[in-house]
């Protein structure tokens, strides 16, 4: 879709499904869980620091983060805020609210409020906010367009937004080799799941998307996180259970779980023993804009 608005049609029937599947998956017993504990301090926090960096907070002013999951994005703002800042976060998912909420703030701080609420549809006035993030949560939405304009609706004048989406599934190789792993117990078609975090179709498409939401051109960057599994291979495959197959795979009996694990170091290019320390980079765009 770099012509977002004329693709648009044939790309939500294209993803729907999969991604309303692997939203809905989040709410499952564990997975928010799963998803502040091994991917939050390898993926999603480094990602954070990028994002805030570019957003250029400052004190006292008001944070929104949209399709917060279990809060990373504020939790990180909220130091930088101060007591005079505020930090609200909305999710679609209570469960990964939930768990956000119990992680405590450092002193000085800005207090943080997470809620429910959709991306097109948010439960904040207009101009009420200094900047908005969106970490990796627009690929989900079912009109990105509306999530957007939305966005520069709850802005004040001069403000900004930063969103970050992931590249195509190969430039996250993770994910590419536990899709192969996937497909061996249940199936391409079944494991092609793996792929929605991955869907939004490039730098062209985001810099549309964001200047039809109502915002300067953006400047748009590409960075490399690079997470550090220590225990290896068998530990890299617990991303699974920040998933919708989490309890399809935990299901599967010891010898077929082992042959993942192989397979998917096969794939990676992982060392022989899954135990060993394994590194493995995922690529992201990063774009930020004021509000036009």
């Amino acid at each position: 879709m770099p012509d977002l608005v004329s693709a648009r049609p044939r790309r939500l029937t294209d993803m729907d499904a999969r991604s309303s599947d692997f939203v809905a998956g989040f709410s499952a017993a564990g997975v928010a869980d799963a998803y502040d504990d091994v991917l939050v301090p390898r993926l999603f926090a480094p990602c954070a620091v990028v994002l805030l960096a570019r957003l250029g907070l400052t004190p006292g002013e008001t944070l929104l983060d949209m399709a917060c999951g279990t809060g990373i994005v504020g939790r990180l703002a909220a130091p930088v805020l101060g007591p005079a800042g505020r930090v609200i976060g909305r999710d679609l998912n209570d469960t990964m609210l939930q768990r956000g909420r119990m992680h405590p703030l450092p002193p000085d701080s800005a207090p943080v409020e997470l809620g429910v609420a959709p991306a097109a549809a948010l439960d904040l006035g207009d101009a009420s906010v200094d900047a908005v993030t969106c970490q990796q949560g627009l690929q989900f939405f079912p009109d990105p367009l509306a999530a957007l304009a939305e966005a520069r609706r709850v802005l004040r004048p001069g403000g900004r937004v930063g969103v970050a989406v992931w590249y195509g599934i190969e430039e996250c190789p993770l994910w590419a080799a536990l899709e192969v792993a996937l497909a061996e117990p249940f199936g391409a078609a079944r494991a092609a799941g793996i792929r929605a975090p991955f869907s939004w179709p490039g730098a062209e498409a985001l810099t549309a998307a964001m200047t039809a939401g109502g915002f300067d051109p953006p400047l748009v960057s590409t960075h490399t996180m690079v997470m550090h599994f220590e225990q290896g291979v068998r530990q890299a495959l617990r991303a699974l259970d920040a998933t919708p197959y989490a309890a399809d795979v935990a299901a599967l009996d010891a010898g077929t779980q082992e042959r993942m694990a192989q397979t998917a170091a096969r794939v990676l290019h992982a060392p022989a023993s899954l135990d060993a320390a394994v590194d493995i980079p995922a690529r992201t765009l990063v774009a930020t804009a004021l509000r036009r």
